[in-house]
């Protein structure tokens, strides 16, 4: 029996696990770390990306301005250009960002894309307004939050700020829309 006890007690202290009235009484004292399911850095910060969510932003194309009524054409050979809003604030770089992107939302995305070919698009301008075309790339836009656990139990959290990064998203999905000028 003393046997069996002594084996039982060896298994409960390899398994981190301390079982009051199990034949454990002789068993040396468990280490606080052992004991301790899971304990967090309340001093370091860590940090996610939330509300992925598709959004068109404008690049580096547009027409001339006509007060209409009338009818607008942007048709030219040029480089669309489209660039992220992200530069590395809150300490998480942009590299780090974009992995995070492609893993959590499956989606391409850079810190910039840039596309040239021959661009053609005509929209009619109502009268008496101002406008011109402006072309929009598909982007990816997230919230890149900073936190910490302010328990050493990671029970809790605290959220340390926010900020939103918009990336390109690396293919040929463009829009054109007529903007105004007041």
């Amino acid at each position: 029996m003393r046997l069996q006890r002594a084996a039982v007690a060896g298994a409960v202290l390899a398994s981190g696990l301390l079982v009051h009235g199990a034949g454990t009484a002789s068993a040396a004292p468990v280490e606080p770390e052992v004991r301790a399911a899971k304990k967090c850095n309340t001093k370091e910060v860590n940090w996610y990306t939330r509300g992925g969510k598709e959004v068109y932003v404008g690049t580096n194309l547009y027409s001339e301005w006509l007060e209409g009524p009338g009818r607008i054409t942007y048709q030219k050979t040029a480089t669309s250009e489209s660039n992220s809003s992200w530069s590395g604030d809150l300490g998480v770089s942009i590299p780090l960002v974009i992995a995070e992107i492609q893993n959590k939302y499956s989606k391409t995305v850079g810190k910039s894309h840039a596309v040239s070919q021959t661009w053609s698009y005509t929209a009619e301008v109502p009268a008496g307004k101002i406008r011109r075309l402006h072309q929009l790339k598909q982007s990816w836009r997230v919230q890149v939050v900073r936190w910490r656990y302010t328990t050493s139990d990671c029970k809790k959290t605290k959220e340390l700020s926010s900020k939103t990064a918009t990336f390109p998203v690396k293919n040929r999905d463009y829009m054109w829309i007529l903007v105004g000028r007041e």
